[in-house]
């Protein structure tokens, strides 16, 4: 069995990431998927579900993707060009009076300082870049696994989950308020914010197109990634613009950038967020952005799903193990505790 499991997990290893991107698509589309099971039945709901997740994923991911490309080096270029146009004479004046009072900064020169940050920055984009561009057939190929997956998860969503049930060694109610619990985390920790962030994502880049500024897909969709991220947010590409756009003499701009972020763009994560947290279990803010971090580390960009996913799970088993023992068994619903009090568990 073991020597089995073993060649198993090596004949499935490839496919880990397309599976698990399947998994947190068919919990996050589960509530809208239940409600075709009645009328359509299991296996057309499971086409159906798939064919919509479908549509919103490869139309404009493709575009986005496109655009993304076409735009990363453009934006680089316009901050190179931009920074050594002239624009910034006023940063290097106030630089070279403030150098003279600190100990070694004398022989820090801004100018080469900001061109080196933006060679080492263009570098890294490019590579990534090329790197996506090489691999563009194994990305549809594992998108194509992803979605094959993704019928089948909602397929048969009741045999899986039958299956799981059977391999978890716990009482029957508290073996179910785990699953919710990891249920609810995936779904609002980890689905949920991948959603928010592309809303964040997309209101940024409509308003640097709206301002009439350049690449605003690589802008919206550097803002999405960081958007996934605690303590950080869209703020780290929005506020340096504005600062950006004031420095150079195009003030409103700037203001309206800062207006529009402050308030557009921050309130998507700031309405909707409560929204979808609401009655779910939510997961330690901290704990939340080391999951992120480490699970990038560990498993690549599959690491923000992974990650957060791994930590409800262990979270989970530690509160089933530690749980009050009043979670006892079966099928009741209704218990009598010691004072003859009726406890609904």
């Amino acid at each position: 069995m073991l020597l089995l499991s073993y060649v198993f997990l090596r004949i499935l290893a490839p496919f880990f990431a397309p599976l698990g991107w399947a998994a947190v698509l068919a919990i996050f589309v589960s509530p809208w998927h239940d409600r075709l099971v009645p009328r359509h039945g299991n296996a057309r709901a499971a086409a159906l579900s798939t064919l919509v997740v479908t549509l919103l994923i490869v139309g404009p991911g493709l575009v986005i993707l496109t655009a993304f490309v076409q735009e990363s080096s453009a934006a680089l270029s316009a901050v190179d060009r931009d920074a050594f146009a002239g624009q910034l004479v006023w940063l290097e004046q106030a630089w070279n009076r403030i150098r003279v009072l600190i100990p070694g900064a004398q022989s820090v020169d801004l100018r080469s300082l900001i061109e080196n940050v933006i060679s080492s920055t263009g570098g890294f984009v490019a590579a990534r870049v090329g790197g996506l561009l090489a691999d563009i057939a194994v990305l549809l190929f594992q998108l194509l696994v992803t979605l094959i997956a993704l019928f089948f998860f909602l397929r048969d969503a009741d045999t899986i989950m039958r299956n799981v049930r059977a391999l978890l060694p716990f009482e029957d109610l508290r073996r179910e308020r785990m699953i919710r619990q990891t249920r609810d985390i995936v779904y609002a920790s980890i689905a949920a914010g991948l959603v928010i962030a592309a809303l964040q994502g997309l209101a940024g880049g409509l308003v640097f197109a709206l301002l009439g500024l350049g690449a605003p897909v690589f802008w919206g969709v550097m803002m999405g990634l960081l958007a996934l991220l605690p303590f950080v947010g869209t703020w780290v590409v929005w506020m340096p613009a504005a600062i950006w756009l004031i420095a150079t003499d195009q003030v409103v701009k700037g203001v309206v950038l800062t207006v529009l972020g402050g308030t557009i763009v921050a309130s998507i994560d700031n309405v909707l967020r409560p929204i979808i947290l609401s009655g779910r279990a939510k997961m330690n803010g901290l704990l939340m952005f080391l999951s992120l971090l480490g699970g990038v580390s560990l498993f690549g960009l599959l690491g923000i799903v992974l990650g957060p996913l791994v930590s409800a799970i262990v979270t989970g088993l530690f509160e089933a193990y530690t749980a009050p023992g009043e979670l006892t068994s079966g099928s009741a619903t209704t218990s009598e505790d010691r004072d003859g009090q009726r406890v609904t568990p």
